[in-house]
């Protein structure tokens, strides 16, 4: 009796253990749950009659650094305010040695202590359709050093975009496609000891964050919880959301923001988080900007603006 016992409570054992949810499986993910509230235009100052993207706050959100073409080409510019509740002032083209007058700088993210700016760039001189480039000062009170190649380990002959740090500097996300608007972009990461040390080998970001479309223009938060992105998924192009759990690496099933953020009929795209993560920066073409029907890439990015909302993912 005792044999029997030991063996059926073996069997037991063996049968929760095969029904409970392991690391990789669906029931462990952390679905996001996001209250987003509705999107304000960054205002006249800001947003000019021309292409106007990639926003990206310093920490406190009294510096936004964006790309635009009120000047003839994609250029970096920056604007500032006294505080959060403040106005943005007018803005101000980065110039020299960071900006390049000659060729399209976009794609704009900077680090969590506002002393490294990342972007992208199709400058002379790199490895592709567009490279990516990194830019740093002393302080936030220092001029910006010249803009510096991330190498052919990051860089190949495809177009790579919006190189993302993560808060510690550890982790760097981006996307990587054939050309600016195919749609095999995809989401890609590469990790790194050490400020000073080389980065990876990229790998694709596992766990469905890519799809058969195109995904682009990730922003991670500054617990590495939760990853804003762009996706063509569901037709348009739209920001989503996936949150995993803290120190965790397997990343949740991806959820589409709400309308106040994603528009229908307009194109959402280029997210960055703040370091709150109270506030959802972004570019839109969208009805007070784009014409009648849906937006794409092709159709609407002469045309796009940069909006924040307020918005608390859990």
């Amino acid at each position: 009796m005792r044999v029997v016992r030991v063996v059926a409570a073996a069997g037991i054992a063996n049968l929760l253990s095969f029904c409970a949810p392991g690391r990789e499986s669906k029931e462990s993910e952390r679905k996001p749950r996001c209250e987003v509230g509705p999107a304000q235009a960054l205002g006249p100052l800001v947003n000019s009659p021309a292409f106007d993207g990639s926003p990206t706050v310093s920490a406190d959100e009294t510096e936004l650094f964006f790309t635009s073409e009120r000047k003839g080409n994609r250029d970096l510019f920056v604007s500032t305010r006294a505080s959060k509740k403040a106005a943005w002032s007018e803005p101000v083209n980065l110039g020299a040695p960071i900006d390049d007058p000659n060729a399209g700088d976009f794609s704009l993210r900077l680090s969590a202590d506002g002393k490294a700016l990342y972007f992208a760039s199709t400058r002379p001189g790199g490895f592709g359709k567009a490279d990516m480039y990194v830019a740093t000062r002393a302080s936030t009170k220092h001029p910006w050093g010249p803009a510096m190649n991330l190498g052919p380990q990051l860089n190949t002959d495809a177009f790579e975009a919006f190189p993302t740090p993560s808060a510690d500097g550890a982790t760097l996300y981006f996307n990587r496609s054939t050309s600016f608007d195919s749609r095999d972009s995809d989401i890609w990461m590469t990790t790194r000891a050490g400020s000073g040390d080389q980065w990876s080998v990229p790998q694709r970001v596992p766990s469905g964050i890519n799809s058969e479309t195109a995904e682009f223009s990730p922003s991670i938060s500054t617990d590495g919880s939760t990853l804003f992105f762009a996706s063509e998924r569901a037709g348009a192009v739209e920001v989503w959301v996936s949150m995993r759990e803290h120190g965790g690496q397997q990343w949740g099933t991806p959820e589409r923001l709400a309308a106040d953020v994603n528009i229908p009929g307009a194109m959402t795209l280029a997210p960055f988080i703040s370091s709150d993560r109270r506030s959802l920066y972004f570019m839109s073409a969208r009805a007070d900007t784009a014409a009648p029907g849906a937006c794409s890439p092709k159709t609407c990015f002469d045309r796009v603006d940069l909006y924040v909302a307020r918005v608390n993912c859990q």
